[in-house]
C-alpha cells in the first residue's frame, strides 16, 4: 500500500469531525446491551445454583451446580458472540458512511440484524473455527505435558506450540480482516467468497495492517489507564482508520483510457483470462 498509516489516520480524524457524538452514542448503546445481558446471565446462574443446592451454593461440590454454571456460561458466550457478530456490521456500516461523507445514523447499528444476519453470524463462526484449528496443537501438547508431569521436553514443546498459536491467530486475523467490510458493502456475497476476497486483498499488505494495529497500542494502554472512558474516543478513531485502510485497499472502478468504466474488482479480475 502506497498510502502511509499517518495519512490514513489524518483522513480518519478529518472525517470524524462532527461525527464523534454519534460514534460515542453507538458505543454506549452496544455497551449497555452487553452489560444488561451479562447481568442477566449472572443472576440466572446464581438462581440456578441456589435452586440446585438448596440455598447453599458451593456446599459439597455439587455436580449439578457445576453443570448449571458451565451450561449458562456456554449459552452466554454463544449469545455474546452472536450479538457481536450482528453489532459489528452496523458499526462498519456507520464508519463506511462517515468515510463516504454520508449521514451516519444510530439506525446503522441494526444493519447486521436486517441484512442476512445468518451470514454475518456464519462469517464470525468460520473465523472462530479457523482460530480454534490453530489452538489444537497447543492443547494436545498441554494435555500430554500434564500427563507427563511437565517434563522439560514437553515444556519446550508447549512454549513452541504456544508461539505458533499466537503467530497463526495473528496471520489468520490479518488475512480475514477485510471480509467484514466486503460483506457489509455486498451482503449478497457468500461467506467463503468474502474470506477469499479478503485474503486476496491482503496479499502483500499484511505488514502494513499489522503496523497500523501496532501503532494503536499506546492509545489502547491510555484507554485502559483511563478506566475505559478513553475508549469512547479511541475506538471510533481506530474504526475510522481501518475503514480508510479498506477504502484505500479495495479495488475500484476506474475510467479506462478508451472512455468506458473498467471494473478492477476481485470478481471481475477473476473472470479475466490471462
Amino acid at each position: 500500500m502506497k498510502v502511509t498509516s499517518k495519512e490514513l489516520k489524518k483522513r480518519a480524524k478529518q472525517k470524524l469531525k462532527g461525527n464523534y457524538g454519534i460514534c460515542v452514542g453507538v458505543q454506549l448503546i452496544v455497551g449497555a446491551v452487553m452489560s444488561i445481558i451479562m447481568i442477566m446471565v449472572f443472576f440466572a446462574t446464581l438462581i440456578g445454583v441456589i435452586l440446585s443446592t438448596g440455598g447453599k451454593p458451593g456446599s459439597g461440590g455439587n455436580m449439578t451446580e457445576y453443570i448449571i454454571i458451565i451450561t449458562v456460561v456456554g449459552i452466554a458466550v454463544v449469545l455474546m458472540l452472536v450479538l457481536i457478530s450482528l453489532f459489528t456490521p452496523g458499526m462498519i456500516k456507520m464508519f463506511l458512511n462517515i468515510s463516504d461523507k454520508e449521514p451516519a445514523k444510530i439506525a446503522d447499528l441494526l444493519f447486521g440484524f436486517k441484512n442476512k444476519p445468518h451470514k454475518f453470524i456464519g462469517l464470525n463462526f468460520i473465523i472462530f473455527l479457523l482460530m480454534i484449528v490453530w489452538a489444537i496443537p497447543y492443547y494436545v501438547v498441554l494435555a500430554v505435558a500434564a500427563i507427563t508431569n511437565f517434563i522439560p521436553v514437553m515444556v519446550v514443546l508447549l512454549i513452541i506450540t504456544y508461539l505458533l498459536l499466537l503467530a497463526g491467530i495473528m496471520i489468520t486475523s490479518l488475512y480475514v480482516s477485510q471480509a467484514i467490510f466486503i460483506f457489509v458493502e455486498e451482503p449478497d456475497k457468500g461467506v467463503f467468497q468474502c474470506i477469499r476476497e479478503s485474503a486476496e486483498l491482503m496479499k502483500g499488505n499484511k505488514g502494513s495492517l499489522f503496523y497500523i494495529n501496532l501503532s494503536f497500542m499506546g492509545m489502547i494502554i491510555l484507554g485502559y489507564l483511563s478506566f475505559g472512558i478513553g475508549y469512547l474516543w479511541i475506538i471510533p478513531y481506530m474504526y475510522a482508520t481501518l475503514t480508510e485502510y479498506y477504502k484505500e485497499l479495495k479495488p475500484k472502478k476506474v475510467l479506462h483510457p478508451e472512455g468506458y468504466l473498467y471494473d478492477s474488482s476481485y470478481e471481475a479480475l477473476q473472470k479475466q483470462e490471462f
